[in-house]
């Protein structure tokens, strides 16, 4: 694809979240954006296990299954909920987000997601995406269907309801045209406690499919790596430890610094209970 900068943010008219204005600026990358290359959710992806350990109850732990953009075969549930922040540099620099147009060096995004439990319909992943410094924003859902037990599980979900996160980045004349609404069947397999490999496909973001795996290399390090249908992405992810309770829960920051194509330094912080 031609090497011509694209701008990932977006200009929808999200008046909530004024603070975040200053954390999420928009990123202009050449090759990450482009025609049919979803730039927004290729770094965080609002999904379970993106940065942190999910595991196969819906809890959240470093032993669980941990992914960067792709998908994994696990829902959040019971009330257990993340927020997190991540950014994705333009280069192998890692860099923090910057409020000015003429210091973007970077594409910042927010998640908050909260499992709930079902009962006899499964467990459901609700999440809320905060794109860009223009607070364009995206919700998912991930769906755990009843039943399941044993090392294989799998989930059914949809990146980006509305369809509005763009499918290539703000082109010149402040557009991006394209449905961005991407469904997907993501199945995880547990190898051994700490050890997991998933796979999936769908449409849109997700018709090249994707796989990754993680491994505890301690208790608390993780190695990740992924194809997330465009390119190979690996990384880190740490347990900080608990630093306070939410209703009797441990709440845990969990750190993730990686790189995305060889090329884009990535980092996350979570915080989960």
């Amino acid at each position: 694809m031609a090497k011509r900068a694209v701008c990932l943010a977006h200009n929808l008219p999200v008046r909530p979240f004024a603070l975040a204005t200053a954390l999420f600026p928009a990123l202009c990358l050449a090759q990450l954006g482009g025609p049919g290359q979803y730039p927004q959710y290729r770094s965080m992806s609002g999904l379970p296990g993106s940065g942190y350990g999910v595991r196969a109850d819906g809890s959240i732990g470093m032993d669980g299954a941990m992914s960067i953009s792709s998908p994994i075969g696990y829902s959040l549930s019971d009330w257990h909920a993340v927020f997190g922040l991540g950014n994705l540099s333009a280069d192998l620099a890692p860099t923090f987000f910057r409020g000015r147009e003429r210091d973007l060096g970077g594409n910042g995004t927010g998640q908050i997601l909260l499992g709930v439990s079902l009962g006899k319909y499964g467990s459901l992943t609700a999440t809320h995406m905060i794109l860009s410094n223009k607070l364009d924003n995206a919700q998912n859902f991930v769906w755990a269907p009843p039943g399941q037990k044993g090392a294989l599980r799998y989930v059914i979900g949809v990146q980006d309801v509305s369809g509005q996160g763009g499918t290539a980045g703000e082109q010149p004349d402040g557009t991006d045209p394209g449905e961005s609404r991407s469904y997907f069947l993501a199945a995880t397999y547990e190898v051994r406690p700490g050890t997991h490999v998933s796979a999936g496909f769908g449409d849109t973001r997700f018709r090249r499919g994707f796989a990754s795996a993680s491994h505890n290399l301690t208790p608390r390090l993780k190695a990740v790596a992924e194809h997330d249908g465009y390119n190979w992405n690996a990384g880190l992810g740490y347990d900080f430890g608990q630093v306070g309770t939410v209703r009797d829960r441990g709440v845990r920051v969990y750190a993730f610094a990686g790189v995305m194509r060889g090329e884009f330094a990535y980092w996350s912080l979570n915080v989960g209970f």
